[in-house]
């Protein structure tokens, strides 16, 4: 309901797609704001779910600002003078003191985080229609598909979407360093969680490269779920090979 009345409230909207028939039911301004409330959710609760590794969170959204940094430094986007340099400079800090095993995020602060990201990029993609929505949508796509696919893994497996458990992606990750490498506890946190990022990092710096080409967008989407769902698969099955 809060994030509702906030996307109506400051009238956040997402006015093309790219896909037509969709564009034509977002011409109702309830079924925008219901859209884009739908949107916000997901990335809101895929921040949480990511949030289980020191630096995976935060350095995910980090490499985002400095993708959009990037991007507005070399006049390829406009950020209607929102000094995005002094965020970077907060989320660094916090981000350091992450590493350090100092401060956590807990619920809240990824709920934050991803909130204001999500909202920040649409307004970016608002003020910028000239770069392809599925650019800002795989920006994202991390802790969206964390947030579909354990919907449906759950749901396949007869349990609550928002019953806890301890097979996220990055817990996978987590188990087959620990397990295969024999690190320290904190060493396995921060190894898994570089991993993901810096596989992230990869991408969009390939990505930004062709911010209005929505089929090389869309193909670097499904490169990357595909990628996420033959790991998650192949960590899972390890994982209960080494439990027994």
């Amino acid at each position: 309901a809060v994030v509702l009345f906030f996307i109506i409230f400051n009238n956040v909207q997402i006015n093309d797609t790219r896909i037509e028939y969709l564009d034509k039911i977002l011409e109702l301004n309830i079924i925008n704001y219901l859209f884009v409330c739908f949107c916000v959710l997901i990335v809101i609760n895929g921040s949480n779910f990511i949030d289980g590794l020191n630096t995976l969170n935060l350095g995910y959204y980090f490499l985002i600002g400095l993708i959009i940094l990037h991007l507005n430094l070399n006049q390829l986007i406009t950020l209607n003078n929102i000094p995005i340099e002094y965020f970077l400079i907060f989320l660094f800090s916090v981000l350091i003191l992450n590493l350090l095993n100092k401060v956590y995020l807990g619920d809240s602060g990824s709920y934050l985080v991803g909130f204001s990201f999500s909202v920040f990029l649409i307004n970016i993609y608002n003020w910028n229609n000239h770069i392809s929505p599925f650019f800002i949508v795989l920006l994202l796509w991390y802790p969206c598909y964390e947030t579909l696919f354990s919907i449906i893994r759950k749901n396949i497996l007869r349990k609550s979407p928002l019953s806890p458990d301890s097979n996220h992606f990055h817990q996978l990750i987590y188990f087959f360093i620990k397990k295969t490498y024999k690190q320290s506890t904190l060493g396995t946190n921060l190894i898994s969680a570089q991993i993901i990022n810096v596989y992230n990092l990869i991408i969009f710096l390939i990505a930004m490269n062709f911010v209005s080409n929505s089929a090389i967008q869309v193909s670097f989407i499904i490169f990357n779920v595909l990628i996420y769902t033959i790991i998650y698969f192949k960590t899972f099955v390890y994982k209960y090979k080494n439990l027994k």
